[in-house]
């Protein structure tokens, strides 16, 4: 794996139907945990290329608020999981994934050895559990330039009533200091493909200057506790600092796809790209931008990430939640949640062609005390972040991170937000770059 990496423009392929993308440079600090990365060094910052008018994500046409949806948040708008007096975690808990784990023979082993075999028959859990594997900091981490982050673990019911809380961490920072998560392992999302749990987590050390100071890794299980590193993701995604990666839960016509964003202080270019490969641990070829971030006239910086793994809704088209970032200045943010659906019908070996075919915009704002304040030192406030959702009945349940700070839950009905998205729908020719 070459780890000479450098800060060059990734490809420009076939994309269609892009969001407005009037972007201007300005970023966070490392200590802003939403989404704090910068580059490491100024000589990657000296040699970002600026983008060409051409490769620019166009705008389309889309609903601005949802109109339909309705956003509920459970526990009361409460936290499902919050810092407690556990070293590794008691100064902010959030952005975690989520998984659904319906009852089966197979899945009843892994569920046994998350809460013990005893739990099998508890009522709570007849329709199966939620997994979340969320992210902790410490309010200290003596000895280290940044107080790291570290994986926890949590089972709940699938309506997110908590089972049980892992006392130990799941994924922690390296202890090598040449590795790509030295100082953190951030914000993963897990997707199952072919029976294997994937995680992709954004690998945080600035101290090596080989190496992009926040990257995308990869790492595998089978039981959802113990966990294999597989270190960087390989690949030129990579090329450049990249974070906000998440695997997409099956392929399309022999090719395995994920998300992933570019996190430079050139804002033009975080916008969401995608990425394919034979394996889900093989190379990643990027093959160029999907999305760019919508505008908000109150704030000077507009950028984007992907959320959640992706929901299959069939025919190649997927559901996607993501977020939308705004900025004045370190402290004056915002972050909200948005939604799209992906269109992968005409992707072929020969050409990478991807169609948005709708976008949703400020599907859930920050709105409560949890969402708005930020206790933590230095995390941010105005701010609702999510890694993870999944399906239960009739609803999208969603796991995010509030005011970088608490893990919260809320739901939504699906079929309301497939008619938002519905009524966004816009088809726009393909553009070559």
């Amino acid at each position: 794996m070459d780890r000479n990496m450098h800060d060059g423009e990734l490809p420009q392929t076939h994309v269609e139907g892009q969001h407005n993308s009037e972007l201007i440079e300005g970023e966070a600090s490392p200590a802003e945990s939403a989404d704090f990365n910068v580059e490491s060094s100024a000589a990657r910052q000296a040699s970002s290329p600026a983008l060409t008018e051409s490769s620019k994500p166009q705008p389309i046409p889309a609903i601005r608020k949802h109109r339909r949806v309705v956003i509920e948040r459970l526990n009361g708008g409460e936290p499902i999981i919050s810092p407690n007096d556990r070293w590794w975690e008691d100064g902010v808990t959030f952005n975690s994934a989520a998984l659904y784990l319906t009852r089966s023979p197979e899945n009843d082993k892994i569920i046994a050895g998350l809460i013990g075999p005893n739990m099998l028959t508890d009522p709570r859990i007849a329709d199966g559990v939620a997994v979340l594997h969320y992210r902790a900091r410490p309010r200290k981490d003596t000895g280290y330039k940044f107080n790291r982050s570290f994986i926890g673990l949590a089972v709940m019911t699938p309506t997110l009533e908590l089972i049980y809380r892992h006392p130990d961490p799941v994924l922690s920072p390296s202890d090598n200091m040449a590795d790509p998560d030295y100082l953190g392992v951030e914000d993963p999302r897990i997707t199952q493909i072919d029976g294997v749990f994937y995680a992709v987590y954004c690998g945080f050390n600035p101290l090596n200057e080989n190496v992009p100071n926040v990257t995308t890794c990869l790492a595998r299980s089978t039981d959802l506790r113990h966990w294999e590193k597989l270190g960087l993701a390989q690949g030129d995604i990579n090329n450049v600092p990249n974070k906000d990666a998440v695997l997409f839960p099956n392929s399309v016509d022999g090719q395995y796809l994920m998300l992933h964003r570019p996190s430079t202080l050139d804002i033009e270019r975080k916008v969401i790209y995608f990425a394919t490969s034979d394996s889900p641990t093989g190379y990643w070829q990027d093959r160029g931008r999907i999305l760019g971030a919508s505008t908000n006239a109150a704030y000077a910086n507009s950028w984007i990430g992907a959320g959640s793994v992706p929901i299959d809704l069939g025919d190649k088209r997927y559901l996607i939640i993501y977020h939308t970032g705004h900025s004045n200045d370190l402290r004056d943010r915002l972050y909200h949640l948005d939604a799209a659906i992906f269109n992968f019908q005409e992707l072929s070996f020969q050409s990478h062609r991807v169609r948005v075919e709708c976008t949703v915009n400020e599907l859930m704002m920050p709105e409560t005390d949890h969402e708005i304040h930020a206790p933590y030192e230095d995390s941010v406030g105005n701010v609702v972040f999510s890694c993870g959702t999944y399906e239960y009945g009739d609803y999208i349940y969603i796991v995010y991170g509030g005011g970088d700070t608490y893990i919260l839950g809320a739901r939504m009905l699906k079929q309301a937000l497939l008619d938002d998205l519905a009524d966004a729908k816009v088809l726009i020719n393909s553009q070559s770059a």
